[in-house]
């Protein structure tokens, strides 16, 4: 009887585990949704992975200072449904960046779209209705 009460006991605190780290992992109130970051930016890498990709960039804030983003953008097989490839962002191109920064101030963000310097939208995680307060304009 007490080595089923210690199995029933370990599985609940493990499922209770589980869920608060699939909720960390997965939550949402680390970034501000009232305003949209818009940032002219330079790929330093596109990671293309599972959960998230993942894109780091190098912007210049009004005092000329560079900093060094990372931010967060969808799977690969939802980049792929928004006509997104491996190869959709390079290195070294110059693009803006939209994004929904931290709200604890850190350089990282949930990625909303970039526009390449073709002009082409590239949509990560679209919502229009996040275009109406941008927090900074491209430089």
């Amino acid at each position: 009887m007490g080595c089923t009460r210690f199995t029933v006991v370990a599985a609940a605190v493990g499922l209770l585990l589980m869920s608060s780290l699939a909720n960390a992992h997965h939550g949402s109130l680390g970034y501000d949704y009232t305003k949209m970051t818009i940032l002219k930016a330079t790929i330093t890498k596109f990671l293309w992975m599972n959960p998230h990709s993942r894109v780091t960039f190098d912007a210049l804030d009004e005092n000329h200072v560079v900093t060094h983003w990372s931010v967060e953008a969808p799977p690969p097989a939802v980049l792929t449904e928004r006509g997104w490839t491996r190869r959709s962002l390079e290195a070294g191109w110059v693009v803006t960046m939209y994004f929904n920064a931290a709200q604890n101030g850190s350089p990282t963000g949930l990625m909303r779209k970039a526009v390449l310097p073709s002009g082409e939208d590239l949509w990560a995680y679209p919502s229009q209705a996040l275009f109406e307060k941008p927090a900074t304009r491209p430089r």
